[in-house]
């Protein structure tokens, strides 16, 4: 079902921008790819589970559109229509009581004091990444809520336990009751903001309130929290069972809180884990002792270079800086090791061994700051979609002033922290939404 197009007024659109000001030295990429293999399907910006339910009853509601349909604007398919109405729910009845942000949520409190309807100009730029499906249909899959955009065997069960804990008989099948009038209604309302291209729905529209009884976020019922605990310590590619069983043991949940340390969290798992989680957990901390020795010296050198204001520094003046002089001795050092820790997960191998070899061969100081530096021009140059500037501007003769969006102050932290996040936030936000942490 295609509804036509009529022309519509959008948000200026400012394109794509040359500044990258995330990942300067291509860390992350490695870290995500071991992240993904410890823990498959959650993403760092995962806070709460329930949203999984709201993807089941948003493939109930949508589930009579045709699998082509999308609205009035010829890019929004049923599924963001309804996560439109959703978020636009969670805003108005909430009252901020969620500790942690709704996806999408400034985005819809900005349309609401404006008083124009929420629609694809003024929701996220990129939803399908961005909005709560985005970030939850990969977790989704993983589980079987989501099975090809229909409903899989976990999403079934969750949302008929869902619909029988909220007393909503009938949402799903053809039964009748108060479930099905909802879902009716519901329907409805996705369906003429399809034809709207924005959200059909006013002020005075009283199932509103529907979003805040029965899909707040914070309040998973206890019997839909145990399909969803269930799912997420069930077999999977990776080890998101064991990690999140020791998350919740007496253990691993004061090690977390006492220290929010990923990396004590990790050393503390690893003395009950298997051969093959010991051999992932040690591969991450080598990682992360790597990228923290690299990101303290690039620290330090922007920090540098700023304390220089708009003179030129060379790689000789920057081969002084303390933590330059350890990383050129300790980089070279940990890197066949760290090859050797990860030759278990051999994409990652290749990935790290052709990124980081630049900086792995043993010079000085001086020597060892010019190839940081080059080095992260070469990252900036590869990134999407088509590079992005560097953080300096490089010299003939070697010397960098850095820019000005790049000034800091602040130095390398110098400590063991990790420098990348590998779940054990969200999985906690888990935990406590699905009422595993005994009080």
């Amino acid at each position: 079902m295609n509804f036509p197009l009529f022309p519509l007024l959008s948000d200026e659109d400012k394109g794509e921008t040359s500044e990258g000001g995330l990942d300067p030295l291509g860390l992350v990429q490695v870290a995500e790819a071991l992240a993904v293999r410890l823990i498959p399907g959650v993403r760092e910006r995962m806070s709460h589970p329930r949203y999984l339910t709201a993807m089941a009853v948003a493939m109930e509601v949508c589930r009579k559109f045709p699998e082509e349909t999308v609205a009035r604007d010829g890019i929004s398919p049923p599924w963001l229509v309804f996560e439109w109405i959703t978020v636009e729910g969670f805003v108005r009845t909430l009252d901020g009581r969620d500790p942690f942000k709704l996806p999408g949520s400034d985005k819809a409190a900005k349309a609401l004091r404006e008083r124009v309807p929420l629609s694809a100009a003024r929701y996220l730029k990129t939803p399908n990444v961005f909005g709560f499906h985005g970030v939850y249909r990969g977790l989704a899959r993983d589980l079987d809520v989501d099975n090809a955009g229909r409903l899989g065997e976990t999403g079934y069960e969750l949302l008929t336990t869902w619909a029988k804990e909220q007393k909503l008989d009938g949402f799903t099948g053809t039964a009748g009751g108060q479930g099905a009038h909802l879902c009716n209604l519901l329907y409805w309302a996705v369906r003429e903001s399809l034809e709207a291209g924005a959200v059909a729905r006013r002020d005075n529209w009283p199932h509103w309130r529907f979003f805040r009884e029965h899909l707040a976020p914070h309040q998973t019922g206890p019997r839909e929290a145990r399909i969803l605990q269930d799912a997420l310590f069930a077999g999977s590619a990776g080890f998101r069972g064991a990690v999140l069983r020791f998350l919740v043991s007496e253990q691993g949940r004061k090690v977390f809180e006492d220290t929010q340390s990923e990396r004590l969290f990790h050393a503390a798992l690893r003395r009950s884990a298997d051969p093959e989680l010991g051999s992932l957990l040690d591969a991450i901390a080598s990682y992360e002792t790597f990228s923290r020795t690299c990101q303290d010296a690039f620290d330090d050198v922007l920090v540098e270079m700023t304390r220089r204001g708009g003179s030129k520094v060379t790689p000789r003046e920057l081969g002084q800086v303390e933590t330059v002089k350890a990383a050129s001795k300790r980089v070279p050092e940990m890197f066949g090791e760290l090859l050797e820790r990860l030759e278990p997960f051999s994409r990652e191998t290749v990935r790290f061994a052709d990124t980081f070899a630049p900086l792995a061969e043993r010079t000085d100081a001086a020597s060892w700051a010019d190839r940081l530096l080059g080095h992260h021009i070469a990252v900036q140059r590869k990134k999407p979609p088509v590079g992005k500037s560097p953080w300096f501007e490089r010299f003939d003769d070697g010397g960098a002033i850095i820019r000005p969006l790049y000034r800091r102050d602040q130095p390398g932290r110098r400590d063991d922290s990790y420098l990348h996040a590998y779940r054990t936030g969200s999985l906690y936000t888990f935990a406590r939404d699905l009422h595993l942490l005994s009080t």
